[in-house]
């Protein structure tokens, strides 16, 4: 008999071994495994262990893991490939486009260095960044389309920015892409999990996004989206043997790339993580995003009522909700970000310091009980 699992309740908050000692609200940094995901990955090495090949993965598994991974998004499976990381994903689109001298990015100050580094790879072909910067944590929607010009290749930003939580209004960037013809590139890694995306409605070409985050997944995987119209546009300039259109044609050297985005994955990918993120995605979808993302808002928004009571500073934009995410930085008006660090890790309360802030992230099963253990230590 399946049980439904409410957010907050009993039977979630067991499936989180985590919570027998801490107030984990670090999601936006690396969540804990879950029961389910750590047993399906024990079961799967198990199985290795035992026998060896004839336990190798069938096609119909991997072609099940891209049909979960495109629900999560509202995609087809054929435009998902599987990766090690988020940073893998936009090193695709970054290396894979067709860039001129004269071309540009724009994106936004506030980003993450994982949507930053990749596409420094393209500015000695004489391509310009363009950063657009935040005001009082917000990145405007008019700031973005002003630093944007007829050279203007692609937007690329990140679903909620990591320091603030802030949640960047992918559905009017999107349409604007689209109409101006920009390409519209999205790190989803603090969104996807805990926020509804839905890559067609928000007309999203590329979408990259890892495991150990709100995806409740282990290190080491992640997925890519290459909307289908674009999958021409990019070069896949290190293909391997399993980019091809018969992998299992081992003799044929002369094969062409995979007509899906399955064109992006070069070699054997890291089965055990694979597995275990699967697991997780599965019991997210079970759970339901939209129900996720209602209990977490609804959480981080008592939090933010609790922190202004207390004379703290906010450093996420808070006063509309559709802005919002699991995200909530603050600081205090009389502890330092780093000594009131040191004293939630003293108290098992498991937070991140990050830009002079401390920033909290609760999932689905996380309860007010927790949010008090936080604000217990917080000096009057």
């Amino acid at each position: 008999m399946t049980i439904e699992i409410e957010p907050g309740s009993h039977a979630a908050r067991d499936l989180f071994p985590v919570t027998e000692r801490y107030a984990y609200l670090n999601h936006a940094a690396v969540s804990p495994l879950n029961r389910r995901a750590a047993g399906a990955m024990q079961r799967w090495v198990a199985d290795w262990a035992a026998h060896g090949t004839r336990v190798y993965p069938p096609a119909e598994q991997l072609a099940e893991y891209r049909q979960r991974a495109a629900t999560l998004i509202n995609a087809a499976p054929e435009e998902i490939a599987f990766t090690r990381n988020t940073t893998e994903g936009l090193l695709l689109v970054a290396r894979g486009l067709d860039w001129r001298p004269g071309d540009n990015i724009v994106t936004a100050e506030t980003e993450f260095t994982a949507n930053v580094y990749p596409w420094k790879n393209v500015e000695p072909e004489g391509v310009t960044i363009r950063r657009v910067p935040a005001r009082h944590g917000r990145i405007l929607v008019e700031d973005l389309v002003a630093a944007m010009d007829d050279r203007t290749r692609l937007l690329a930003i990140s679903f909620v920015e990591f320091y603030t939580g802030y949640r960047n209004d992918l559905f009017r960037l999107g349409e604007i892409c689209h109409r101006r013809g920009v390409r519209f590139c999205v790190d989803a890694i603090q969104g996807a999990g805990v926020l509804p995306i839905d890559v067609q409605a928000m007309r999203v070409d590329f979408l990259s996004t890892g495991g150990p985050k709100w995806l409740l997944g282990p290190m080491g995987v992640g997925f890519f989206y290459c909307r289908r119209e674009r999958l021409e546009e990019l070069n896949p300039r290190l293909y391997g043997w399993l980019s091809t259109a018969n992998p299992d044609d081992y003799f044929d050297y002369d094969q062409p790339l995979s007509p899906t985005a399955s064109r992006f994955e070069s070699g054997t990918l890291s089965w055990p993580s694979l597995v275990g993120l699967m697991e997780s995605i599965a019991l997210l979808l079970e759970v339901g995003i939209e129900r996720i993302a209602e209990y977490v808002l609804n959480l981080t928004g008592e939090l933010i009522a609790a922190l202004r009571a207390r004379g703290c500073e906010l450093l996420t934009p808070a006063e509309r909700r559709e802005e919002r995410s699991g995200i909530v930085t603050f600081r205090h008006p009389s502890c330092s970000p780093e000594e009131l660090f040191a004293r939630l890790e003293a108290a098992d309360v498991v937070v991140s310091l990050r830009g002079g802030g401390i920033r909290v992230a609760p999932h689905f099963y996380n309860t007010w009980e927790d949010i008090e253990r936080l604000l217990a230590v917080l000096p009057s």
